[in-house]
């Protein structure tokens, strides 16, 4: 089969590569630069993180962030009427019976995500691009670390390796790190790659010399033909025809869907951050920073400070006030940290309010299937949901229950 494959991020780079291992004809169509959608994300394969962000406890957060106009999360006023419906539908899925609904759909694709990526770069000969240094998250209040206590005990009882910490210990890991930080949880099982954008340029190239065309064009939409043979519509009127369709665009993968009769509460987290070229000391692991909301991950271009929310249009200029916030916090946190060479970036997450992706087909078409919607767990979510989408192209039995990531469930 001829599988057209709108999106060349990491999901779409994943996807293309399962496809191709299944034998069909593959082609790759993005917007811009290919790979560029996974220029800026942290690297970190993070299939420890079991809880849905929808949560009594994270809503309180947010209430103390909004405070802060250049704080971990921030709105921008023009855009919050348009918001407001995936508000809304955030606050229902913080109930208890949601969250479990969405912890039930969550913890397989994460207990499943390490596994699937270390099998796709095996087969490509690309396994040396993960690192196996674990994960530290880093807490200055003994109650914050106290309050997670019940997650920790949900991820060993999945099987998640942990190590909790006191200070002391910590710094003998992270020598780097100030003394700010009484208590650790240490994931000596979590991997990160040696560069996001690296490791999708690498997986693009791939791709190509595998046989895969790569085609660079914003599509305008999808339509079915009257044998039920999907089509691409370029903008310009270009169509490109196909046995079947991946829409796997990131953010901009609302309006395709609701091209196949899907209206699905897509909406856009901007995620911020900078990468430090020489910043005069390194962490032999990424660190999140727990009660700030952000992450220091070490990459082979340098050491990457990230993790800063804002809720606004996809077109909204940037406000990089966020990164100096985040680089002050990170100085303090890291005394001996410099910011010579640094690169800023900002980045758009697909964030659906369920914490859960879309990975199903259509309403109108069985012929195209979605992929996207992973919103903080793009890298950690693309190679096993690649494995899914195969499973559907192929009409297999897919290893997991599927329903919790339909795209009919709103």
């Amino acid at each position: 089969m001829h599988i057209v494959i709108i999106g060349a991020g990491i999901i779409g780079l994943a996807v293309a590569h399962r496809l191709l291992d299944q034998g069909h004809a593959v082609t790759l169509i993005d917007r811009g630069e290919l790979s560029a959608a996974s220029r800026g994300n942290a690297g970190i394969i993070a299939h420890v993180d079991i809880q849905p962000l929808a949560s009594p406890r994270m809503i309180l957060r947010a209430a103390r962030w909004l405070i802060d106009p250049v704080g971990p999360l921030s709105v921008r006023p023009a855009y919050l009427p348009r918001l407001t419906p995936w508000l809304a539908r955030f606050l229902f899925a913080s109930t208890p019976s949601r969250i479990e609904r969405s912890k039930h759909g969550i913890i397989p694709l994460q207990l499943m995500a390490l596994p699937a990526w270390e099998r796709l770069l095996s087969r490509l000969g690309l396994r040396r691009e993960l690192n196996h240094n674990g994960m530290l998250y880093v807490f200055e209040s003994i109650e914050a670390f106290e309050a997670m206590k019940p997650v920790y005990r949900d991820q060993v009882e999945l099987g998640i390796q942990l190590e909790l910490l006191d200070g002391t210990v910590l710094r003998t890991l992270e020598p780097a790190l100030s003394d700010h930080f009484q208590r650790a949880a240490f994931f000596p099982g979590v991997a990160h790659v040696n560069d996001p954008f690296d490791l999708a340029v690498k997986l693009t190239s791939a791709a190509s010399d595998r046989g895969a065309q790569l085609v660079e064009g914003s599509v305008s939409g999808i339509a079915i033909a009257s044998g039920d043979e999907p089509i691409v519509v370029l903008e310009g009127g270009r169509t490109v025809s196909a046995d079947r369709i991946v829409v796997a665009a990131g953010a901009w993968s609302k309006r395709l869907a609701a091209c196949l009769g899907d209206k699905i509460p897509l909406d856009t987290e901007r995620g911020y951050n900078t990468t430090i070229a020489a910043p005069g000391v390194m962490l032999s692991r990424p660190v999140m920073f727990e009660e700030h909301a952000f992450v220091l991950s070490p990459l082979k271009t340098g050491l990457r400070v990230g993790g800063a929310v804002e809720l606004a249009s996809t077109s909204a200029s940037p406000n990089w006030q966020r990164v100096e916030a985040m680089l002050a916090k990170a100085r303090a946190f890291v005394p001996d940290l410099r910011d010579e060479g640094r690169e800023d970036w900002m980045g758009c997450r697909p964030s659906l309010p369920d914490s859960l992706p879309v990975i199903s087909t259509a309403r109108w078409s069985s012929k195209v299937v979605y992929a996207f919607g992973h919103a903080h767990h793009g890298l950690t979510q693309a190679a096993v949901t690649a494995e899914l989408v195969g499973a559907l192209i192929a009409g297999e039995t897919p290893p997991i229950d599927l329903a919790p990531y339909s795209a009919q469930r709103f």
